[in-house]
């Protein structure tokens, strides 16, 4: 029993009876959606809409606890904040009532207060649980804000240069250095132990994130396959590691939002932007790429699964580095000119 697409881009699944020798087609916009219906008219399970009791709220909230032992501790405190805090409008509906006008009146309300990125996520998370609860709804009907393609903020290289001169010798200066010199991330710094380092080689198999009530938690897994990796070390970071005193099992024992605070502090005295160590990494990437480091290998030191990643979200090119390629250029068709014209 399988749908077939129709000219209009919807599916249509038919449905045989054997006993009662009746058939039913069923259309749907998508074919898993077609396929269930008549699945469920085949198997005589359809229930009547006015049976269920549950609001919207009830459902993402059993979506969430169904997930709590698989997701991250960091996905599942982001999903309590959207349900807390961001579905409001429809929270106490009965899903078997929720219709697609009221999903984009919600949308359309939380647009005005929330960025496009993060109304996408609170309307992926409650389409996730109606879909397990088995509410069939055209939810691709449904207009989001559109994501508007913004630049990323990185620092240049004269100002990595600043960063790392001005955090040596201060509580953030092996973070800093990390994040600067290898791209790690936030969660994947925090978890760094000294029993990581051999001296030659950093392990990154652990991340310190927040969980559902806010408390940082250290989790002996990566984000990803791709992100459990080995990083040789070498100059100024081995320089610092190998100096630095030991006096705690973690390399950086302070807070991820610890780090951060005091990183800003340094930042404002000497008037470079408030840098995340986010953007850190991407600074790192870019270093990578501008160097014509492979994409392969630029992906595996990030710990990236795609290097598609690498090359839509990390590059980025320097003011200077414009003004070298403008530069090269224009001396390239000079020199041309000139050839031709002594000729």
């Amino acid at each position: 029993m399988k749908a077939t697409k129709l000219p209009s881009g919807n599916w249509r699944c038919r449905a045989y009876d054997n006993k009662t020798k009746k058939c039913k087609s069923f259309t749907a916009p998508t074919k898993k959606e077609a396929e269930y219906l008549a699945s469920e008219w085949l198997n005589g399970k359809k229930q009547k809409r006015s049976l269920s009791r549950e609001t919207v709220a009830q459902c993402v909230r059993n979506y969430i606890e169904s997930k709590e032992n698989i997701l991250s501790p960091s996905s599942i405190r982001g999903y309590l904040i959207i349900l807390n805090n961001s579905i409001n409008e429809i929270e106490n509906i009965n899903i078997n009532d929720l219709t697609e006008r009221d999903l984009q009146s919600w949308v359309n309300s939380n647009a005005s207060r929330y960025k496009p990125k993060s109304v996408k996520s609170q309307y992926g998370l409650v389409t996730a649980a109606l879909r397990q609860a088995k509410i069939m709804l055209d939810f691709n009907s449904v207009l989001l804000p559109r994501i508007p393609k913004s630049e990323k903020k990185i620092p240049n290289e004269k100002e990595i240069a600043l960063i790392l001169e001005m955090v040596e010798g201060t509580s953030v200066e092996l973070p800093v250095t990390i994040a600067v010199t290898l791209g790690l991330r936030q969660s994947e710094i925090a978890a760094l132990k000294w029993s990581d380092y051999d001296g030659q080689v950093l392990d990154i198999h652990a991340a310190v994130v927040p969980d559902k009530h806010s408390k940082f938690v250290y989790k002996n897994t990566t984000k990803s396959q791709a992100s459990t990796r080995k990083i040789e070390v070498d100059g100024i970071l081995k320089e610092r590691l190998d100096r630095a005193e030991h006096t705690g099992e973690f390399i950086s024992p302070m807070l991820p939002s610890s780090v951060l605070r005091k990183f800003n502090q340094l930042c404002d005295k000497k008037g470079l932007p408030r840098y995340t160590m986010h953007e850190q990494r991407h600074g790192n990437a870019s270093m990578m790429l501008a160097m014509g480091v492979p994409d392969k290998y630029a992906m595996k030191r990030l710990g990236q699964s795609s290097p598609s990643m690498v090359k839509e979200i990390y590059q980025h090119l320097y003011e200077d580095k414009e003004k070298e390629v403008a530069k090269t250029m224009s001396a390239t068709y000079e020199n041309l000119y000139r050839k031709k014209k002594n000729t």
